[in-house]
């Protein structure tokens, strides 16, 4: 019996088990299995070792512009070079995506840092080419020390993950090594726990959306409600966004939060709908949405999916992400108002230079920052920003929203000036959806 081709695909089985079948360089798993034997054998003899974790800044761009066979070409590339940088000892492996990982085997801190500069200088001076287009390529390294940062694959891996966001948020294209005589290790320490909290809270569905009314300042009825989002922490309590967004942002799992809101959010607008009762509700994207090149889609299906009216969906960002980012503010704006979403913006009066962009970008709601707002009665100088700013968005005919409002003699001068709206404690305070939703169709009913 002719057995060779079966023999041809045990072996083609074998090798996929450890390697990445696009580069043919080690997978996730062998590569951890690697790092592991590494850790234990500088513990045995008593020597260092360093582990490399780094991504390319530009990737998403390449794929979006030039498309995923392209982007899939220039990692084949980079899988080619990269190992002429290192030597023959050391393991490199595609562990996910765009991400790379390097074991440097008997490698002190110096050796890491050359070695990471290498490999850095190499990428920035590799042009990619598709047709007419010309890709300047960049990484970031997030490196760290074994077994001196830890002797944990798991732990050691998360920390170089943290510690190559940490070079991203400081303008990428570089390096970061941990370390253990300043603060960055107790930071990159607890970012692990919340990035491992906010994975098994997404696995077992521990977020909460929590729902506040807006309401109008004339007639106080509400005009929707914004969704706020909660994590449930040990024995129910519940966390405020504030713990977990900013490390949500650092790590990447701020796209993943995101699409959960909204998703979340149409299957209550949908089971409203079926129930008889429709409403509208206020979803916030992070400035980091504007790098999501999946986002729009994922608007499309969501509405498709639930059979939602687009206009009952109104994003919420915030003025700084808009003046950042203006081109791409304003692009991913124009794609979501073509599919009928509406857009409010957040915290306004915190950060502009100049009301011109107010023309430019398709916003219907202005909310103006809570600071201008909590002690109006007293201060002559923030009622003056707050009946300019009403002014100025009946000129550009926008409505305008007033935030933490918490007493009747706010709300009174607020009507006075011509604010539309109010959003606090005073007029509604948060509460989770699902009783909020179960008290309105017990009203409808």
């Amino acid at each position: 019996m002719d057995i060779t081709a079966r023999k041809k695909a045990e072996l083609r089985l074998t090798w996929l088990a450890d390697h990445d079948p696009l580069t043919g360089l080690y997978n996730r798993r062998r590569f951890e299995k690697e790092l592991e034997d590494a850790i234990a054998s500088a513990k045995r003899y008593q020597h260092t070792g360093a582990l490399l974790f780094f991504d390319l800044d530009q990737f998403k761009y390449v794929n979006d512009s030039s498309g995923h066979a392209a982007g899939d070409r220039l990692l084949v590339m980079l899988s080619k070079k990269i190992p002429l940088l290192l030597r023959e000892v050391d393991i490199l492996g595609r562990l996910g995506g765009d991400e790379f990982g390097v074991i440097l085997i008997h490698a002190n801190a110096a050796v890491a840092i050359q070695v990471s500069k290498k490999i850095l200088t190499h990428i920035r001076e590799s042009e990619f080419q598709v047709g007419d287009r010309i890709h300047k390529i960049s990484a970031s390294i997030g490196v760290a020390l074994f077994p001196e940062h830890g002797s944990d694959v798991q732990d050691l891996l998360a920390r170089t993950d943290l510690a190559m966001y940490h070079v991203k948020e400081s303008g990428r294209g570089g390096w970061y090594l941990l370390s253990t005589n300043d603060d960055s290790h107790r930071i990159m320490q607890e970012r692990v726990l919340w990035k491992q909290r906010m994975e098994l809270a997404l696995t077992e569905k521990l977020f909460v959306l929590f729902v506040q009314p807006i309401v109008g300042i004339k007639d106080g009825s509400i005009s929707h409600y914004e969704v706020l989002l909660r994590m449930r922490g040990e024995g129910g309590s519940l966390i405020a966004p504030s713990h977990f967004i900013e490390i949500a942002e650092h790590t990447g799992l701020i796209h993943t939060l995101d699409r959960m809101v909204l998703s979340e959010a149409a299957i209550h607008l949908a089971s409203l709908h079926d129930l008889g009762c429709d409403i509208t509700l206020t979803v916030n994207l992070s400035g980091h949405a504007f790098t999501d090149p999946e986002l729009v889609s994922h608007i499309k299906n969501v509405l498709h999916a639930n059979k939602i009216n687009p206009k009952q969906i109104i994003f919420e960002i915030t003025e700084t992400a808009a003046v950042t980012d203006f081109d791409s503010v304003l692009g991913l704006m124009q794609a979501i108002n073509s599919i009928g979403c509406l857009f409010a913006l957040d915290d306004f009066g915190t950060g502009f230079s100049s009301f011109s962009y107010l023309r430019q970008l398709p916003f219907k709601y202005i909310k103006i920052d809570g600071s201008f707002i909590r002690n109006l009665r007293t201060r002559p100088d923030d009622q003056v920003l707050v009946k300019a700013i009403a002014d100025i968005a009946v000129a550009f005919n926008k409505k305008t929203i007033a935030e933490q409002v918490e007493d009747a003699e706010t709300l009174a001068y607020l009507k006075e000036i011509g604010i539309d709206y109010s959003q606090g404690f005073y007029t509604g305070r948060p509460a989770e959806i699902t009783e909020v939703f179960r008290l309105l169709i017990e009203g409808n009913s």
